[in-house]
């Protein structure tokens, strides 16, 4: 691995440097000046998803502030003999063309996100946000917005952060934590925190070696660092093997994780020696019991890839699956497993005793969970093919800030790409824990010709009747 003079990383005073990453060998020299000659897995699989997008330009800012990238400087890599630049560049991904000689004149439709360059060779990926990969089209996905501006253009961006270890001072874990962190900066509104913060925030506790320069991470100081920076992260263990996945009922490897892709929330999951964020899911066949194919962002492979079969994984790193760090907000003490568990027993309360000509009486169910913000979730139910009686019933349901919500899913409708959703739990999302199932939680529950809801004080129950109950769409995000 080679390594430039400390001047060379910003040779001029240009603003920008413009590629046409069409000509043959372009990619192959951009990534052999910034890994130092040596290979880079996580700047490689960038490039990959670069070419899936069909970009056509790159538009390098050549002195690009960092805060991230600062907040490390000035920690640990400022302070080394070997000086480091304070400053990265940063790519920009383009699918169409950009004039070098107008770089201001840019297309915002054309752009599909960026990722910063440090001036480390052998670990230069620094924050990444790209448009996810054809692959997960139709799936469901972890993501947010970010705008970012350009010489004086606005673009934006659609996707999940990403981030790289150093190897130095930031470890798999932190940069797992990170990226949680800042997805929950962009999609719930948490504050931002800098690479540097998580690492402080994790520090001390139960340690596995030396902190600084980090040996990595201890799961409970995984757990310390996101409780301090703003999250009330879980622990889920996750089987490690199929036969413990076979058996698990509603704690399967799958259900627990896509629970909280659903959510929004991306689940951390840790082997015994690694760490990596499972950001998105999809249906492997739209047949019933076909089961899912997880995507997952690995700081030390990159963005984006897609998982075999969690049960027989290649690369040693990734074995076994043993527990999920699930990064829920303040504002849920309610599990996705112990809510899934409440809305079941509610629906099978009221099938008990439906007409058998029902819809929801004669369908094959199966359960869709997730937790969302309640005035994001009433504002939606418009566009979602419900009853007009019970999206008003709805909207004057007093509920908190966050709710669960339990669907009820008919897997045939959902195997042909229909309509789904036959009838949805609302749980609230801060309701003692210590009662099964919830007792207490239960905020609205519409199945089949009935729908009411309960208030909070008072316990009043309002019910509506529904003629003609029928299917209808999910109102869980991160689907396109």
């Amino acid at each position: 691995m080679s390594e430039w003079p400390f001047l060379a990383w910003s040779p001029d005073d240009a603003a920008a440097a413009v590629y046409d990453v069409t000509v043959d060998g372009t990619w192959e020299q951009l990534v052999d000046f910034y890994a130092g000659g040596a290979p880079s897995a996580p700047l490689e699989r960038i490039v990959a998803l670069a070419r899936e997008h069909g970009v056509r330009s790159l538009v390098v800012e050549q002195r690009h502030l960092d805060a991230d990238w600062r907040s490390e400087h000035a920690a640990f890599h400022g302070r080394l003999f070997r000086r480091h630049p304070s400053v990265t560049h940063r790519w920009h991904l383009f699918t169409g063309e950009v004039d070098p000689a107008d770089v201001t004149a840019l297309d915002p439709s054309s752009y599909r996100g960026y990722t910063t360059l440090r001036p480390l060779p052998a670990t230069p990926v620094g924050p990444t946000m790209i448009t996810p990969p054809p692959g997960l089209d139709g799936g469901v996905r972890c993501e947010a917005t970010e705008r970012v501006s350009l010489f004086g253009t606005a673009l934006t961006v659609r996707g999940m952060p990403f981030l790289s270890q150093d190897a130095e001072y930031l470890r798999c874990a932190h940069a797992t934590l990170w990226m949680a962190l800042r997805h929950a900066h962009l999609a719930h509104g948490v504050p931002r925190r800098l690479t540097a913060e998580v690492h402080d925030a994790a520090l001390g506790g139960v340690i596995v070696g030396r902190q600084v320069p980090s040996e990595g991470l201890s799961v409970q100081q995984m757990m310390a660092g996101a409780t301090r920076l703003g999250l009330s992260p879980g622990l889920v263990h996750l089987p490690g093997t199929r036969a413990e996945d076979d058996e698990a009922g509603m704690l399967t490897l799958g259900g627990i994780l896509c629970r909280y892709v659903n959510s929004q929330a991306p689940p951390v999951v840790i082997s015994r020696t690694h760490a990596w964020v499972v950001v998105g899911y999809r249906r492997v066949s739209p047949e019933p019991g076909a089961g899912v194919r997880l995507w997952r962002h690995d700081d030390a492979r990159g963005p984006y890839l897609e998982v075999a079969d969690p049960f027989d994984e290649v690369d040693d790193a990734h074995r076994p699956w043993q527990t999920a760090l699930v990064p829920l907000l303040p504002q849920v003490y309610v599990t996705a497993e112990r809510a899934e568990a409440a809305g079941e027993h509610w629906f099978h309360g009221y099938l008990a005793q439906a007409d058998p000509d029902e819809p929801v009486a004669r369908a094959d169910l199966t359960w869709r969970t997730y937790v969302t913000r309640s005035d994001e979730w009433l504002e939606r139910l418009a566009e979602r093919g419900l009853d007009a009686s019970l999206v008003r019933l709805y909207r004057l349901t007093l509920m908190p800030e966050y709710v669960w919500v339990v669907e009820a899913v008919d897997r045939d409708a959902r195997a042909r790409g229909e309509p789904d959703v036959l009838g949805e739990a609302v749980l609230d999302s801060t309701a003692s824990t210590h009662h099964e199932p919830l007792l207490s939680g239960l905020i609205a529950l519409h199945v089949g010709r009935l729908a009411h809801r309960v208030g909070p004080d008072h316990g009043q129950r309002r019910e509506v009747r529904i003629a003609a109950p029928g299917h209808y769409v999910t109102g869980r995000r991160g689907r396109t």
